[in-house]
């Protein structure tokens, strides 16, 4: 999966957990938490389906708001990850 199937699956993840009536085209993703408006409880959703869908694990360690700040950030940080194993 490259780096553009990587962005528009995480949009889908977004459109999905917050029941957004959207097209992921819509989601520019330069700064989620203010153009989404999600909070701490979202923001978990989101992560879960993120790591389901990815096959993946956030360490504890991992888990911040820049993680969730752009579109860029959570698409590199799932790269990294897969990458890793």
């Amino acid at each position: 999966m490259n780096r553009s199937e990587i962005i528009k699956e995480l949009k889908e993840i977004i459109i999905k957990t917050m029941e957004l009536n959207v097209e992921p085209e819509d989601i520019k993703g330069e700064n989620l938490i203010e153009e989404i408006g999600f909070n701490s409880v979202d923001a978990l959703e989101i992560l879960v389906w993120v790591e389901n869908t990815f096959d993946m694990r956030f360490p504890d360690e991992d888990l911040s708001s820049e993680l969730l700040s752009s579109l860029d950030n959570l698409a590199d940080y799932v790269i990294r990850r897969k990458g890793q194993e």
